[in-house]
């Protein structure tokens, strides 16, 4: 048995499985925690005491489900956050007091790598990922890969002010995101649409399939591997942009943690299928914490 923690700008993510034989898992535990760690780091480049007292409390429901299954190796990933935050060191004493635990904060590559493997167990390596996180958005591919400092919670943060937001907001916020990937995202490197999959994972992209298939509750079952075109993406960007938050929180698919940054991430994903031609993107919801656990169970059996 083995564990891997993945702990995101938005979300901690848990992971505990059983390595089989044909090199899958068998999942035992899978959870997704929104403790929005880095809620304001944008601004103050520091994880305030609120998130960071949110992220721990998770942790240790975590450690508990941990030692409920007798699991004794656990990896831990940083990304973001604590890479951006100056207080970090502050955070990874205060699990390891509480814990017992080591957290690996892992450098932009090392993150795009691991999560290029998880999702090329399962679609295969001509493929391109995004990635679209709290804090940042990494484009993945084979031999490539590029990490923008745009995610869907300093998105919101930064551009969305009024509720539910005003064009002019969300244009600026278009613009801004369009901007960076037609400065710095090449174009020959993932513009591929006729011969790869474009492969979307993390929270946004789960979220926005939910909500495709109006899943009253949750099932990574029902949209790992399924296919979000264009024009469903176009739809939910246009119901999310008429409503208010606590309206998008009544919305089926969407967990109402989520409904204040989903419409920026979906902009984001938007944005990406548009620049790359992109007309459809298929949906992972293995990410960190699965290329993790492939990497680690190759090395512990």
């Amino acid at each position: 048995m083995f564990a891997t923690i993945d702990i995101g700008t938005n979300s901690v993510l848990l992971l505990i499985g059983k390595a089989l034989p044909d090199k899958n898992v068998r999942i035992i535990e899978d959870h997704a925690t929104v403790t929005r760690i880095g809620q304001n780091l944008s601004k103050t480049n520091l994880i305030s005491e609120e998130s960071s007292v949110r992220t721990l409390d998770c942790l240790i429901q975590y450690s508990k489900l941990c030692a409920k299954h007798s699991v004794t190796n656990v990896a831990i990933v940083g990304t973001y956050a604590l890479r951006q935050a100056k207080n970090s060191e502050n955070f990874l004493r205060e699990v390891k007091n509480a814990t017992g635990w080591e957290i690996e904060i892992i450098s932009p590559e090392r993150e795009a790598q691991l999560t290029f493997n998880a999702s090329t167990h399962d679609f295969g390596e001509n493929i391109i990922v995004i990635d679209i996180g709290g804090g940042s958005t990494e484009f993945i591919c084979k031999n490539n890969w590029k990490s923008f400092s745009i995610g869907c919670v300093n998105l919101t943060e930064n551009y969305i002010k009024n509720d539910p937001p005003n064009d002019h907001e969300i244009n600026e916020l278009r613009t801004h995101v369009h901007n960076l990937f037609n400065l710095q995202l090449d174009p020959l490197s993932y513009a591929h649409p006729h011969d790869r999959v474009f492969v979307a994972t993390a929270g946004t992209a789960t979220t926005l399939m939910a909500m495709k298939l109006e899943l009253r509750n949750y099932s990574a079952e029902k949209v790992h591997g399924q296919e979000l075109k264009l024009t469903d993406l176009r739809n939910i960007i246009d119901l999310l942009k008429s409503k208010s938050i606590n309206d998008r929180k009544n919305l089926i698919g969407l967990a109402p943690e989520r409904a204040d940054i989903i419409l920026p991430g979906a902009l984001i994903l938007h944005e990406a299928m548009s620049y790359l031609g992109f007309t459809s993107v298929t949906i992972s919801d293995r990410g960190v914490r699965y290329g993790l656990f492939y990497e680690k169970t190759c090395t512990y059996g």
